[in-house]
C-alpha cells in the first residue's frame, strides 16, 4: 500500500511542472515576435520595382552638348513615380521629379540639352525645369540616373560621355 501513496503524492506535482513550461515557452514565443515587429525582421512590404529597359545616349547629330534618355523596353514608369538626374560626373545627384500625368512609356524619351533656361524637353511634348543648374557644361562625361521612387530602386545609372 505505501508504493501507492509514493505515486499519489507525485502526480499532484506533474501539473505544476508542465504548467510552468507552457508559461516560459509562451512568453519565448511572444517575445520573438515583438522583437521581430520591433527590429523589423518580418520583411518590409516594400514595392517591386518596374521591370524597364532605359538607355542614355549623347546625341551627336546635334551642335551642343546633349543626352538622350530613351525607354527601350518593359513596363512603364507612371508619372510622379520617377526622378531622373543628369549632371557632371563626380557631381551629387541633382533630381527632377516628374508629374502625375507624365508617364515614361516605351519609345518615348528625354532630351537633356545645353539650353541655358535648365529645362527638359520630352517627347511627348512637356517641358520640366531643374532646380538648380541644370545646363550640360559641354563636352565630357554625365552621370545618368533614372530611380523609381515607390521602392527607391535604381532603374538606369550609366555614365555618357558627351561630344
Amino acid at each position: 500500500m505505501k508504493a501507492n501513496r509514493k505515486f499519489s503524492k507525485d502526480e499532484e506535482a506533474v501539473s505544476p511542472v508542465i504548467g510552468v513550461i507552457l508559461m516560459v515557452a509562451i512568453t519565448v514565443i511572444l517575445a520573438a515576435v515583438i522583437a521581430a515587429f520591433v527590429f523589423n525582421m518580418g520583411g518590409g512590404l516594400k514595392e517591386a520595382p518596374p521591370t524597364v529597359s532605359i538607355t542614355a545616349v549623347s546625341n551627336s547629330a546635334t551642335t551642343g552638348p546633349d543626352v538622350v534618355i530613351k525607354h527601350v523596353g518593359g513596363e512603364a514608369l507612371i508619372g510622379s513615380d520617377w526622378k531622373f538626374s543628369v549632371v557632371p560626373e563626380g557631381n551629387s545627384s541633382l533630381y527632377v521629379t516628374t508629374a502625375s500625368d507624365d508617364d515614361f512609356e516605351v519609345g518615348l524619351q528625354l532630351v537633356i540639352t545645353d539650353k541655358t533656361t535648365d529645362t527638359v524637353a520630352t517627347s511627348w511634348g512637356d517641358t520640366w525645369q531643374y532646380a538648380g543648374d541644370g545646363d550640360l557644361l559641354g563636352t565630357g562625361k554625365y552621370s545618368v540616373k533614372v530611380v523609381h521612387i515607390p521602392s527607391n530602386s535604381m532603374v538606369l545609372d550609366t555614365v555618357v560621355e558627351v561630344r
